[in-house]
């Protein structure tokens, strides 16, 4: 699987779902994660595409995705 667009992942004990992917300094993708709180906000998370397979490769449970 090379683009992650909607794939959830469990990071500490919450779901983050992987909202958006850019190309960012010319030179990298960036991947923004989001989840939604009870009031209805939404927290996110950007995170380059190293540190995104790094932890769906350290054992979280990632959701929608057949390791």
């Amino acid at each position: 699987m090379t683009d992650y667009i909607d794939t959830e992942v469990n990071i500490n004990n919450q779901i983050w779902r992987v909202a958006d992917k850019r190309w960012k300094y010319g030179r990298e993708w960036i991947y923004t994660l989001s989840r939604e709180n009870i009031d209805g906000t939404y927290e996110n998370l950007q995170l380059n595409k190293d540190a995104l397979i790094k932890i769906i490769e350290s054992g979280s449970k990632v959701m929608n995705y057949d390791i």
